[in-house]
């Protein structure tokens, strides 16, 4: 058996196929190595961890997946979500299954803050009860009575209803209703019961919602906030209108540090326009409405030379202007051997050069993904990571070829962003160098969007080699 290395975030991880697919007798030290492998992997969320798990059912993942159960592992959890649907197929297939339920809802009980780890807590507690877990229902219902205790943040306004239906929206109701009147507002959670009403249609949810209130004066307070709220509609999408030049002096003129430009409405406007921002740019003296110009020229090109941008982007960084990084996001419509050697210079000099990576979407050369390799490997943690993603996916945009897949690769390999992930997957595809190992992880990764286009690039794959 070849052993697995040693897994860092710069570095990539043994392809699965390395390893015997068979019951093996594991020395400790490569049983320790598989479990970091498979923490590594459920911390990027990526399904490398089920596939180690199908392969070694016999080792004992308990403690990685009880400590990526008790905290929401993604760079960014509120934008991702809960990742209790990708953490769950993992822990029924566990070796602990029974002692890491039981330790998971313990945590669930006892925990009381932190808005993102307690709704994957519930989202888990909820799994177990439907899957027959009958002591999840009371840890879970326990813990939501907490969440009106001081010192308890609210957990489980969602699953309730999905635990104990019309039952459960009572109970919230309930509780809810106890509070002083000034605190229900808090609580308002109309679009949770909306979505309960299209997932159980037989039932008249606001008949049954009144009928309750009418003989629970806690129930009715909440019946009559909950009543008082328009339901959410969905709007259909307008077409965005061209900004004019007023719009755009309007939102420089915003006592903001930091200005936005929609890339739709800013590319519908006529050239004469952007012509009239260029100059209005040129001829401000303001430093800090300078640099909020340099926004727009993100949002398209800068129609004269971008000689006032190399001079703003060659300065020092500014992180309350955002003048460096504005100008190096402007300038990234722009080829032209000084602004690749600005580039060169600064992706030597900073051991992290988010601001810059942006210099090479048009002044990228062969053999410059040896380097971006380079960098990445410099990054010492998730965060780190996250911030060249940005630049790296620019890049390879503008640039497709074959000569992506290494850099994508080490970044897949690095990364706890499921979001960004996406994007990356999406161009090693495109530039067909997304690698079969790669593509047997993406059915079980934590991101439904990648588990659909894993299903859709093996529904092509198949039919690709069926025509040959």
């Amino acid at each position: 058996m070849k052993k697995p290395i040693n897994v860092g975030l710069s570095q990539a991880i043994t392809p699965l196929y390395l390893y015997v697919k068979k019951q093996i007798s594991l020395i400790p030290t490569e049983t320790t190595e598989l479990q970091k492998q498979f923490f590594h992997s459920l911390t990027l969320g990526t399904g490398r961890a089920m596939l180690l798990l199908k392969t070694y059912p016999q080792l004992d993942f308990s403690k990685e997946l009880i400590a990526a159960s008790a905290k929401n592992l993604a760079n960014d959890a509120p934008c991702e979500g809960s990742r209790a649907n990708y953490l769950y197929p993992l822990i029924r297939r566990a070796k602990n299954r029974v002692l890491i339920e039981k330790t998971i809802l313990q945590k669930l009980k006892n925990k009381k803050s932190g808005v993102c780890n307690l709704a994957q807590l519930c989202d888990l507690a909820l799994h177990f009860h439907q899957d027959g877990n009958l002591h999840a229902r009371d840890i879970f219902l326990e813990r939501f009575d907490k969440s009106f205790q001081d010192d308890y943040e609210l957990c489980g306004e969602e699953q309730i209803l999905k635990m104990d239906g019309l039952q459960g929206l009572f109970r919230l109701a309930d509780k809810i209703g106890r509070l002083s009147e000034d605190e229900w507002a808090w609580y308002e959670y109309r679009w949770d019961i909306d979505d309960f009403q299209k997932a159980n249609p037989s039932i008249d949810v606001f008949a049954e919602f009144e009928n309750a209130a009418k003989n629970n004066p806690y129930i009715h307070n909440y019946f009559k906030l909950i009543s008082s709220i328009e339901p959410l509609k969905r709007a259909r999408r307008k077409v965005p209108s061209a900004y004019t030049v007023s719009d755009v002096e309007e939102i420089i003129n915003r006592p903001n540090k930091r200005a936005g430009f929609g890339f739709e409405r800013t590319r519908r406007m006529s050239q004469q326009e952007i012509v009239t921002v260029a100059r209005n740019f040129l001829d401000e003296k303001d430093k800090l409405r300078k640099f909020k110009y340099l926004r727009f020229f993100y949002a398209t090109k800068f129609p004269f030379d971008y000689a006032p941008l190399l001079k703003i982007a060659s300065g020092q960084k500014n992180h309350q202007t955002r003048a460096v990084n504005n100008a190096v996001l402007a300038l990234s419509h722009f080829s032209g051997d000084d602004i690749r050697a600005l580039a060169l210079k600064k992706l030597r000099e900073e051991r992290i050069p988010c601001e810059y990576l942006h210099l090479l979407v048009s002044n990228y050369q062969a053999g410059d993904a040896e380097m971006l390799v380079e960098i990445i490997g410099r990054a010492k943690n998730f965060d780190e990571v996250h911030l060249l993603v940005q630049g790296i996916i620019a890049i390879y945009k503008a640039n497709p070829g074959a000569d992506c897949k290494a850099p994508l690769e080490a970044m897949y390999y690095s990364m706890n962003c499921a979001l960004h992930r996406r994007d990356l997957l999406e161009i090693l595809n495109g530039n067909a160098v997304l690698s079969d190992d790669i593509l047997e992880e993406l059915a079980y990764d934590t991101d439904a969007d990648i588990r659909k286009l894993s299903r859709s690039i093996k529904r092509s794959r198949k039919s690709e080699a069926i025509s040959k």
